[in-house]
């Protein structure tokens, strides 16, 4: 829809609604792992764009609390958010838990309070509780990180490479999926590597980050050939502990997500390569489940799963700038587009 009758529509809903507007039906609260990050951001502009094609195109109305803990490893503050949110409210919430483990039983709760809940980005090891899953294919991304590093270093005649897979944190479901394809199809692809490292862990920010990378690049300055790194703060950090060793561009780095620094080094050439997802994407489409499925359709119909993937994409110095790359995190590219969304039945139709 051009933009332009898009805003037509949208200011014409007062006028079909009466006076007052459209009765607010609906309250989706998306619950990210952290504020700060830029892919929870994409994540809130994509539920905020969802919200607004609703009430543009069908009236209904539908209101987005973004609300989340402010450190990416407070589990117990996202916790207290789920349960504080099912109390005051919410239609619908859409989670991006931080464990796999201990973030269930809050999702259970809210789940026999009525309020139907949406997991994006990272698992839960139980999916009886929630109404369906859509995330980036994790560990498919590692896998093509993976493909991409080691095609890297071939090209440089390094047939037996040496790896360091630098970890994000224990019990992150999504970034443990990443090295896990990672790890095998490099195994895979390139069975002389030889693993250096693969039991050190970044933590939630880009200072922890170089805090661990440090002592690590020490220890392996003259023999590392790659390195991969999981997601966004344990890619720049790693990039930047390599800076100060003068180590950048000797070292090739494969990182996962994107941010202004990390985009910067791909283009730089410090950064080999990025894998992106599609957080504007992801926002909007579990936005569109949770308000489906409350409208009373099945948003797993004909489906042999839960899961909706979003899509994972190579990135590199060739594309970096490209109007397709941009559209994956840039705020003016995402307002362009244009999100194909699935039709579900309603439930208990054959």
């Amino acid at each position: 829809m051009p933009r332009s009758v898009y805003y037509l529509l949208a200011a014409a809903l007062p006028l079909a609604f009466g006076c007052g507007g459209p009765q607010e039906r609906f309250t989706i609260v998306v619950i990210p792992k952290g504020l700060t990050h830029e892919h929870w951001q994409s994540v809130h502009r994509g539920a905020e764009r969802c919200a607004a094609d609703l009430a543009a195109e069908e009236g209904n109305s539908v209101r987005i609390i973004f609300d989340g803990p402010l450190r990416e490893r407070d589990a117990m503050e996202q916790i207290r958010i789920v349960d504080r949110r099912v109390a005051t409210g919410a239609s619908g919430i859409v989670l991006a838990p931080q464990h796999s483990h201990t973030m269930t039983a809050c999702v259970k709760r809210a789940a026999r309070a009525g309020v139907p809940v949406v997991i994006i980005d990272s698992g839960l090891v139980e999916a009886d509780s929630y109404v369906k899953y859509v995330a980036t294919d994790n560990y498919h991304g590692g896998c093509l990180a993976a493909e991409h590093l080691i095609g890297e270093l071939k090209k440089q005649g390094k047939t037996k490479p040496k790896l360091i897979l630098f970890r994000y944190a224990v019990g992150s479901e999504a970034t443990e999926q990443r090295e896990k394809g990672f790890e095998d199809t490099a195994k895979r692809i390139c069975p002389d590597a030889v693993w250096l490292s693969a039991d050190k862990y970044a933590g939630a920010t880009r200072d922890s980050a170089m805090r661990e990378a440090g002592p690590l690049v020490l220890q392996f300055k003259d023999q590392v050939d790659g390195i991969f790194a999981p997601n966004e703060s344990s890619a720049v950090g790693m990039t930047d502990v390599l800076r100060s060793q003068g180590l950048n561009k000797k070292v090739l780095v494969m990182g996962f997500d994107a941010s202004k620094p990390l985009l910067q080094a791909i283009q730089e050439g410090d950064i080999v390569g990025s894998i992106l997802q599609d957080p504007y994407r992801m926002g909007y489409l579990s936005t569109w489940c949770c308000v489906r499925y409350l409208l009373g359709e099945d948003v797993n119909k004909g489906r042999t799963d839960m899961n909706m993937s979003t899509g994972e994409f190579v990135i590199t110095r060739d594309n970096v700038t490209a109007d397709s790359t941009l559209g994956l995190f840039d705020r003016d590219y995402q307002a362009r587009r244009t999100i194909d969304t699935p039709r579900f039945p309603k439930r208990g139709q054959p």
